[in-house]
């Protein structure tokens, strides 16, 4: 079974994708974590991202590879090296976007994405996974917040990594971020007609995860 959590950045859909799927006994599996890598391996590359023939070699020679035998959490190696952490800093993250919006790069990373679900059961998240990649996915959850909570959850996570961050440009870059989401042309940031909305603004942590399986159990 599939069960889909999409929304923006910093609406807390890892955190709570890692709880649903600890509760339920599923494996969690972050979607966003791949472009993430090949993002990583571009900068690494020196890609230039408006040359298809550039971003079409580099792909050809991209080892990707998901580990999910962790019992925390999946961990992602590139060319053999686990970036689990390093796809989590700043240059990443500025950039991931405009990888992820590569015809390329989203039909390569869905077709990785589907093949890894055939058998067991997974908690997926990401912002199409509900839209796109897994449209007859047994449950689906769409979270959104404002910007203030979803700025101060970000500033969090660039501390976990001791990257210095000032929280007003964090509020900026989501809000650029979502636009850009929202408006691009492939596969773009947008609630799956049939999702439930969990809106995790005033919701505690333990909160947002009962709602979520509140609705399973059902």
């Amino acid at each position: 079974m599939v069960i889909t959590i999409d929304g923006a950045a910093g609406v807390g859909k890892t955190s709570t994708a890692k709880e649903i799927a600890k509760r339920l006994g599923y494996q969690y599996f972050d979607t966003g974590a791949m472009y993430r890598a090949v993002t990583l391996f571009f900068i690494k590359k020196n890609v230039d991202l408006a040359s298809d023939s550039q971003v079409t070699e580099s792909l050809d020679t991209i080892k990707l590879n998901i580990d999910f035998s962790s019992e925390s959490e999946m961990q992602i190696f590139l060319d053999e090296e686990n970036v689990s952490l390093k796809i989590r800093n700043q240059e990443v993250t500025s950039k991931v976007s405009a990888v992820s919006a590569i015809k390329d790069v989203r039909e390569m990373m869905v077709k990785i994405q589907r093949s890894f679900t055939k058998d067991g059961n997974f908690v997926v998240e990401g912002r199409d996974i509900g839209t796109v990649v897994f449209p007859d996915a047994n449950f689906k959850f769409y979270l959104q917040a404002d910007y203030d909570i979803r700025a101060k959850r970000r500033l969090a996570d660039f501390e976990k990594i001791n990257e210095a961050k000032n929280i007003n440009e964090i509020k900026e870059d989501l809000e650029i971020r979502d636009k850009y989401d929202s408006t691009r042309k492939l596969s773009p940031l947008k609630k799956p007609e049939d999702a439930i909305i969990i809106d995790t603004t005033l919701c505690s942590f333990e909160e947002q995860v009962s709602q979520i399986l509140k609705h399973i159990e059902n």
